[in-house]
């Protein structure tokens, strides 16, 4: 049952949907004054473009962590063969005199922007100071460490302020989803001012009627027998609430969609003039004033 109307964005937005078309043809009838069609659409719409423009905005957020990467990635493979290319130079293994290159205490290449990206200006400076040692045939120059420093730089701060928009475009986006659920619950209390608590009107604008039982619960354990040409026996558990039951079957290959067949107050039920030779999917439903539940998990069966 709707009361609290504690629901999520896509289901908010399906409700008020509905909400809105009902008081499109009712709101003159019922006197609505405070929750229009109107109102109810323009907090709809106003929901719909911030949770889009966040949507966007997250889409970008991640084109620009992809470039950090991308960036990060031509980063590594720069210092991966510049090592490779200063060991004549500073030995073939770690030892202190890689200190200068950002290298300290390894000479593994990191992966993580923390480190890589000082380890870059360390490169830039090490060429710098040393110019014999650049390999211009392979873009190893203190140019190329500053250039790839600054991009780094650079597209990592694009990161930062898209993550700052990204959240501030969160805080909006929820804003006008608790508005539009304020919409929904004023329209709820509103109808309950003209509306008989069994009126079926409820149910035109998206609400259970608040006189009617809360729905049953789904049967569990429904199981079924073949004791007979075309007859199962089946039985499930009492579903809470439930005030009778619906017996649903859908023959594969015949029917699309599952049938109801039959009702019952009791928790057993003889499936008849079933197909021979088929394969059956059974399901059992519980029905109340309130309303029908899920069907139940499906049962197969094969008549003889």
């Amino acid at each position: 049952m709707k009361t609290n109307l504690m629901l999520g964005i896509p289901e908010s937005l399906t409700f008020a949907g509905a909400a809105a078309a009902a008081a499109l043809i009712h709101q003159g009838t019922l006197d609505l004054g405070q929750n229009t069609n109107a109102k109810i659409l323009a907090d709809r719409v106003a929901l719909i473009n911030s949770r889009n423009t966040y949507e966007e905005a997250k889409l970008t957020l991640a084109e620009r962590q992809a470039l950090v990467d991308s960036i990060m990635g031509v980063g590594r493979e720069f210092i991966t063969n510049g090592r490779d290319n200063l060991k004549p130079h500073l030995g073939y293994q770690y030892s202190k005199t890689w200190d200068v290159t950002g290298m300290v205490g390894s000479i593994a290449v990191p992966d993580q922007l923390v480190f890589l990206h000082p380890m870059l200006d360390s490169y830039n400076a090490y060429y710098g100071a040393h110019r014999a040692h650049e390999v211009a045939s392979l873009n190893l120059t203190a140019a190329r460490a500053d250039e790839l420093s600054t991009q780094l730089m650079t597209a990592l701060t694009a990161v930062n302020e898209q993550e700052t928009e990204v959240s501030r475009l969160k805080r909006i986006r929820d804003v006008k989803a608790e508005k539009l659920l304020r919409r929904l619950r004023g329209l709820r209390d509103e109808l309950g001012q003209v509306l008989d608590p069994l009126d079926t009107l409820w149910m035109a604008f998206g609400f259970n009627m608040p006189g009617a039982d809360q729905t049953p619960e789904s049967p569990a354990n429904v199981s079924a027998v073949v004791i007979g040409p075309g007859t199962a026996a089946l039985r499930w558990d009492a579903a809470a609430r439930a005030e009778y039951y619906r017996v649903w079957k859908r023959v594969i290959g015949v029917d699309a969609e599952p049938v109801a067949v039959g009702s019952r107050a009791d928790i057993d039920f003889n499936l008849e003039n079933l197909p021979a030779a088929s394969t059956i999917e059974i399901y059992v439903s519980a029905v109340n004033n309130g309303g029908e539940s899920q069907l139940s998990e499906k049962i197969t069966i094969t008549t003889h």
